[in-house]
């Protein structure tokens, strides 16, 4: 079964992609964006006016916001909360990279999470399959394809990527993406969160038996089943089987199952196309 987030259809932001949003703003500071995200969602609860719930999402939120204060006198730093939707990702991105220069490009990409501006320049592409098959999407719905190497009527995508969205990548597919006019000067830099850990076969909690932060999954030996997100990818050797995913994010108590002879190590990620 080829992981998906669960909410990509849904018109509200899930806490995944509230917390990957403030980590890029408040970089490695994973405690202040684990509460600045369930803030943010306890919000958007609040605003559908689910009375039977008010009270108690108001009782958290003072919690939340007793724990914002202690953060950030702490840091000693003056911070502001952003509204998380896609305009003020890409002014914050954009504001790391004024500067603008265009050309050419052309790279592969293989299963994961890739962040325009970060992984990958902002630019029209044209994406095509060149091995495998799998799904691939915006996460902000701009589009959303299957595709196959192997099928000549499987779809060719033509749309822009803008400083923000994340194509995510499933199963073996593995693409290329072309552009005529890429933006050559973005070099956001993609700060490494976490530490490089060896697993074999077995179940694991995030913040107890590894840290918390975003990996490339990479399969070390053997074959087997990596369980996360409700769901399981499989992994071998051969061609068409799938030995990584990158830039995939672990918060504190998500599960992570390995069954099978499979051994896998979690390395953190790095910056991928844009070096």
């Amino acid at each position: 079964m080829a992981y998906k987030d669960n909410d990509k259809k849904s018109n509200n932001l899930s806490y995944s992609d509230w917390f990957s949003f403030y980590l890029s703003i408040f970089t490695n500071n994973i405690a202040l964006a684990q509460l600045c995200a369930k803030k943010a969602c306890l919000n958007q609860i609040h605003n559908q006016k689910i009375e039977d719930d008010t009270e108690e999402i108001d009782n958290l939120l003072a919690e939340i916001n007793v724990g914002l204060e202690e953060l950030k006198k702490d840091s000693h730093k003056h911070f502001y909360l952003f509204k998380p939707d896609k305009r003020d990702i890409e002014d914050r991105l954009y504001m790391q990279n004024k500067k603008l220069k265009y050309g050419k490009v052309c790279f592969t990409l293989t299963a994961g999470r890739y962040t325009v501006g970060m992984d990958i320049p902002e630019g029209r592409y044209r994406i095509v399959a060149k091995k495998n098959s799998g799904n691939i999407y915006n996460k902000y719905y701009t589009f959303d394809e299957d595709l196959d190497a192997e099928d000549d009527d499987s779809p060719k995508i033509h749309k822009r990527l803008i400083i923000g969205d994340i194509l995510i990548i499933t199963d073996a597919l593995v693409v290329e993406l072309s552009s005529k006019k890429a933006n050559l000067l973005q070099n956001i830099i993609r700060y490494p969160i976490g530490k490089e850990i060896t697993l074999k076969a077995g179940n694991y909690i995030c913040g107890d038996d590894f840290k918390s932060g975003v990996y490339d999954i990479k399969r070390i030996k053997n074959r087997g089943v990596v369980s996360f997100d409700d769901s399981g990818e499989d992994f071998g050797s051969e061609a068409n089987e799938l030995e990584e995913i990158k830039n995939w994010l672990f918060k504190n108590n998500d599960y992570l199952g390995i069954s099978g002879g499979l051994i896998i190590k979690l390395v953190p990620s790095k910056n991928n196309y844009i070096k």
